[in-house]
Formats: C-alpha cells, structure tokens, sequence
C-alpha cells in the first residue's frame, strides 16, 4: 500500500526514478471554494510551525529490532493555485526508499494536493471540497482515481501526525475522521476514531524521558498507536502491527526536532 492511515510508512525518494501519474490541472473554482469551505476537522493550521523532524523506522519480532531506515519530515509555508498552503516533504530511506509531497490549506487543514513515489510505484491526487481525482501507476498497470471527498480527511500518515500536535488531546478524548487508503488496486476512504487512551513516560530523542499521551488510530482492521509529546506537542513515537506478518510491528522513533 503507499499509504494505510500511517502505514505504509515504508512508502516514499525524491530522486526514485520515472515521473508520477498527473492529474487534471486544478479549475479556478476548485481553488476558490476551497477558501469558503467550512472547517469540518476544527483544526487550526495557522497554530503550525515550520519544522523538520527525523525518525528511525524499525521492525520489531518479539525482543529483537531491526532498524530499517530513517524519515526525514520537513514541513514549510507556501501556496498552491494562489491559496495559503503549508508543503509537508517526507522522504524516506532504506529498504524501501520512497517520498511523499503534500499539500493543505494553512487556515482549515484540508488536502489539496498529495504526490508519492515507492519503488516503482507513483501515486498523484488532487483535492476539492467534494472531490478526489487522480491515479496511480506501477508494474501492474495504472488505475484512475475518483472519489467524493470529505471534511474530516487525513489524506497521509504526515497529516496524522501534524494534526496530533494541534488537536486538545486529553485522557478519554476522542473524535472521528476520515483516512484515506490507497494500492495499485484499489483507493477507497475509511472511517476512523481517534482516541487519547493515557499517558505515559518513553524515551525520546537524547535518551531523556518525555512525557506523552498515548493515541489510537482505528480504522476498520487497521490500528496505530502514537505517543504524543505533552510539552511541544510532537509525535515521539508510532507503533503498528504488520497485518501480513503476524508477530511483527514496525515503529518509528523520533530522533530529533527542530
């Protein structure tokens, strides 16, 4: 998959080879009613910062860990067909190198644009209030996209992670979304629920402790975990179970911040 909630966090390099699919240019109307959209996800982006953070991505087998690479996240201000925008890049490193290009709207966090290559795999959307067109390509042929779109969409695992630093997360909070999920076969939009399950002290990038407030993803079958910094909220930590290899999670661990 190039993306399940998080999860095909093995996704994303700019420098893969091949050129994504494109989709149709974006109509001016498009862009312009985006601006009159009601916020449905009530998630202030101005509230964000430009910040990079990296991780290391392990998979887990009982005690033993393997590191499988590294995922750098680089969020900055910007703008796309003439609207406020923030650009969230996320490229990934080792195994399965790849790189992920996203864009939303800096006033009401709604994708506008998402682009993602993984291996030999590439994937382009674009976004309007109500809808979601685009396409995929890869070793087993292409496939178009068209979907009716919805308020509450996380399109990527990178937008999970920026709307847990603005979201009032507090022990028994919970809410509902939309995520996005997407293969070379199919593409369909999953309902969600986020829940804050507790708190609790894990390492973080140093060797000191911080401490976080657990999350859970749920969506259908597909389940993740975050552990979410307190102070200068932050995801320290994700943890997901590997459907197709029972016994097997796959992590990432920040490793720094700025």
């Amino acid at each position: 998959m190039l993306v399940a909630l998080a999860c095909a966090t093995l996704a994303a390099p700019a420098h893969a080879q091949g050129t994504p699919p494109v989709p149709p240019a974006r109509a001016p109307s498009d862009t312009d009613s985006l601006a009159h959209a009601p916020p449905a996800l009530g998630i202030n982006g101005l509230l964000l910062r430009p910040q990079h953070l990296r991780y290391e991505m392990v998979t887990a087998v009982h005690d033993t860990a393997h590191v499988v690479g590294t995922r750098d996240v680089d969020l900055r201000s910007g703008s796309y067909g003439a609207y406020p925008a923030w650009i969230v890049s996320d490229v990934r490193g080792g195994r399965v190198p790849g790189a992920d290009s996203v864009y939303f709207s800096t006033v009401d966090f709604r994708p506008l644009h998402w682009s993602s290559v993984l291996g030999d795999a590439r994937l382009a959307l674009e976004f309007t209030p109500d809808s979601i067109y685009g396409g995929t390509s890869g070793p087993t042929g292409n496939q178009n996209i068209a979907l009716g779109n919805r308020g509450d969409l996380l399109a990527s695992g990178t937008m999970v992670n920026l709307a847990l630093e603005l979201l009032p997360l507090t022990v028994g909070w919970q809410d509902s979304v939309s995520v996005l999920l997407v293969d070379l076969g199919t593409a369909r939009i999953v309902p969600a629920v986020l829940t804050v399950d507790g708190e609790e002290d894990i390492a973080g990038p140093g060797g000191g402790r911080v401490h976080c407030r657990v999350v859970t993803l749920q969506a259908g079958t597909i389940s993740a975990r975050y552990w979410v910094s307190t102070v200068n909220p932050t995801v320290v930590r994700m943890r997901q179970e590997l459907p197709d290899r029972p016994g097997e999670v796959f992590e990432q661990r920040l490793l720094s911040r700025n």
